[in-house]
């Protein structure tokens, strides 16, 4: 049922409100792994052109289809660029590490840390509340929710098991699971661990489908869900494309592959044996866990908002992707496991970080439950992770014998560039890092003026995607996650992303009206032209209006006209306001990233449509 629009990633908006826990959640994760999975400036332009080198696939809109493959990774190349253009200084500098130090924590959720080298304690610090109703103080052995962190330890499990000749990397996920009604013949184990499976992926199926953080979710539903799906999002092996889904399948088969209990067997077999008494993988979310810090978000991301808070309820009992309760300093004690142990006498950590590789002969930036990347010249293995306000990252310089390990318990906490700040601190104190004193001293910063307001807007580049350009706060910016990245100019309608990775020159119309842009990242460079909605009647809406059916879902929706356009609406309460980019082709216009095409039949009538999030590809929803 068509293709897919690409877009620049973006959630976060007041106005999203289907899901958007679970939103926030995805994206934070994808932030927190692409932030440290590329370390230096050049590694980024590396890993987003390769990225976008292997997005082929193109749509013309509203018109015909050029290509026929759906879907393809310009979101997550686009992340990374746009991390790039933060540049180091913004991102790794120990001026992360001033600011949170002279913060004002009170009542406010916060985050501990602390830093291993060559065996010993050199930094644990804590900041923040973690009950704010009960003013309890957050401290070392405050337990947190680590999201994603919980992956290297499933692919620790299955390495072991593959050790003792119970599995194989290179077995299919058919050998060992059946069910599917996707044809999963192409996808091995080695697929799942290194998120080239092309499954879609759980949470963005669940939030779709209407369920939020603070809904009950269950392993089994879990299963079942995916199990439904009637596609992949593309060939196994032929992309990247992170996927929760992959590590949910891999708990199953470990599980029937011991006869245990995932959290049974990582108890007994890593979590005792380490002496990570404080860990624990939750199966069932209502269980008293001591010590557990509670899960906050902002009341809202502008002017007082920002410095009240909600509440994050977590009732998930989905595991192997995540559901992992633990402190820092078990976070340490494994990362310390690590960097010690051996896999069929060989380092495990050097089989861990060995190079996920695609069909075309391509690589990624991602090993066996492990992202890679580099930090001031020193590699670095990690893994972040984000689930309903929690916030981790656990960072590995193998070379420097330095670890870190950062635990949030406020959504809005970004804890990938606090783990990389506290590396550069520590490498500073151990006179680790380059002085570079052979270097060519910094030119003087030109003096650049602000980007022209007038330009915000929405975008439609000639490669298929959609940029959008924002006025923040008297700024104009650049959209991603919600968040806005200011341009500055050094000549009028010529401007650069912060960094110099990347350029944008206005072109202005003979009514000296902004009509289009150039966009140059690296060695890409295409053209945008400016779009506004499509202006359709009421009684031209009114044709999409009705509800909606998904087999894949298992889930009804309703598209509902009022006098503000075309809305989605779900069940529990879940909304997304849809606005016309042509006819027939729908997005949430303020972020770009949920967007709808429908599909009409021989006589023109509207018999359903498709929708397309960053890591579920074109679910389909029949009219009813």
């Amino acid at each position: 049922m068509g293709v897919p629009l690409q877009v620049a990633p973006g959630v976060g908006d007041a106005r999203v409100r289907m899901s958007r826990s679970l939103c926030e959640e995805a994206v934070g994760e994808l932030l927190a792994n692409a932030i440290a999975a590329v370390g230096s400036r050049r590694g980024v332009m590396e890993v987003s052109t390769r990225l976008m080198s292997a997005s082929q696939a193109s749509v013309q809109l509203g018109g015909r289809v050029r290509r026929a493959l759906p879907g393809r990774l310009w979101r997550l190349a686009w992340v990374l660029i746009l991390l790039a253009s933060v540049g180091r200084d913004a991102v790794a500098d120990t001026a992360v590490l001033a600011e949170l130090e002279s913060r004002d924590w009170g009542g406010a959720p916060g985050l501990v840390y602390a830093v291993k080298r060559e065996g010993e304690t050199i930094t644990a610090t804590a900041h923040g509340l973690a009950n704010l109703e009960l003013q309890v103080a957050l401290s070392r052995d405050s337990r947190m929710h680590a999201g994603s962190v919980a992956k290297p330890f499933m692919a620790y499990t299955i390495l072991r098991l593959a050790e003792q000749g119970q599995l194989s990397l290179d077995d299919g996920l058919s050998d060992h699971l059946d069910g599917f009604e996707a044809d999963v013949s192409g996808i091995t184990l080695r697929h799942l661990l290194q998120h080239t499976s092309g499954l879609r992926d759980y949470w963005s199926l669940s939030a779709l489908a209407g369920r939020h953080s603070g809904d009950r979710h269950s392993q089994a539903a879990a299963l079942a869900l995916v199990r439904r799906q009637p596609e992949l999002n593309f060939p196994p092996g032929s992309q990247h494309l992170y996927s929760n889904t992959g590590y949910l399948l891999l708990a199953e088969i470990a599980e029937r592959v011991t006869g245990q209990r995932w959290d049974v067997w990582l108890a007994e077999q890593v979590f005792e044996p380490l002496g990570m008494a404080s860990s624990h993988i939750v199966t069932d979310p209502t269980v008293v866990l001591p010590g557990l810090a509670d899960s906050y978000r902002r009341a809202g991301d502008e002017g007082a908002m920002r410095h009240e808070y909600r509440r994050e309820t977590l009732m998930s009992g989905v595991y192997g992707s995540g559901n992992l309760v633990t402190t820092v300093d078990d976070l340490l004690r494994f990362a310390e496991h690590l960097s010690t142990a051996e896999y069929d006498g060989a380092p495990l950590l050097a089989v861990m970080s060995e190079q996920g590789e695609l069909a075309n002969g391509g690589r990624v930036s991602y090993g066996l439950g492990l992202g890679l990347g580099e930090l001031e010249g020193w590699r670095t293995v990690h893994h972040g992770g984000a689930q309903a306000g929690y916030r981790a990252h656990l960072l590995l310089l193998p070379e420097a014998r330095l670890a870190v390990a950062v635990l949030a318990n406020g959504g809005h906490l970004r804890a990938a560039p606090v783990a990389e700040a506290l590396a550069l601190r520590a490498l500073g104190d151990a006179e680790l890092l380059d002085a570079d004193t052979d270097a060519e001293p910094e030119p003087e910063p030109v003096l650049r003026q602000a980007a022209p307001t007038d330009a915000a807007g929405l975008y439609l580049l000639d490669n298929g995607a959609v940029v959008k350009l924002r006025v923040v706060d008297g700024e104009l910016a650049l959209l991603l996650t919600g968040t806005g990245h200011a341009l500055r100019c050094s000549e009028p309608d010529h401007c650069t992303l912060a960094g110099d990775v990347g350029f944008v020159t206005f072109q202005r119309d003979s009514d000296a009206a902004v009509a289009g842009l150039e966009l140059r990242l690296g060695d890409m460079r295409t053209q945008g032209q400016r779009r506004e909605p499509a202006g359709l009647s009421a009684r031209e809406l009114a044709r999409y209006a009705g509800d909606y059916y998904s087999p894949a879902l298992a889930a009804v929706v309703t598209l509902v006209v009022d006098g503000e356009g075309l809305r989605l609406e779900q069940p529990t309460g879940g909304r997304v306001r849809l606005t016309p980019l042509t006819a027939d082709a729908f997005l949430e216009w303020d972020t770009g990233d949920f967007i709808v095409r429908f599909d009409r039949d021989r006589r023109g009538r509207i018999r359903g449509f498709a929708v397309w999030l960053q890591r579920a590809w074109g679910v389909e929803f029949e009219r009813l």
